[in-house]
């Protein structure tokens, strides 16, 4: 009974829950990116507290919330063996478009320093 009068309540607690734990995946997946090694999060718990919380409450829509977990995109790609992208550029970057801070192989370059007078 108390439950019809406030419809609200275990929704919002449940998908608070759920941010958390969205919360604490991205946390994660920064801190993989950061150190340089694999960081767990939490497979998956917050896309399904999100999920019940969306379905349990008045407005059913809010289950859609429930695709913010990265998680849920992860284990869709493995699953469907969609590969991931690669981390860096395949080719090096063109002159054209690079400062004089990024374009430092011309000073070792063998040509130039012997041209050059000496000081």
């Amino acid at each position: 009974m108390w439950f019809k009068e406030h419809p609200w309540v275990f929704p919002v607690i449940i998908g608070g829950i759920g941010l958390f734990y969205v919360f604490l995946n991205i946390m994660a997946i920064r801190a993989s990116k950061k150190a340089n090694r694999f960081v767990s999060g939490v497979p998956l718990l917050g896309f399904i507290h999100l999920l019940v919380a969306g379905l349990i409450s008045p407005c059913k829509w809010l289950a859609f919330l429930c695709v913010l977990d990265f998680t849920f995109w992860e284990f869709l790609s493995v699953f469907f063996g969609i590969p991931r992208p690669k981390e860096g550029p395949d080719e090096p970057m063109s002159t054209e478009g690079s400062t004089d801070s990024e374009n430092t192989e011309a000073l070792d370059d063998p040509a130039i320093s012997e041209n050059s007078s000496p000081r």
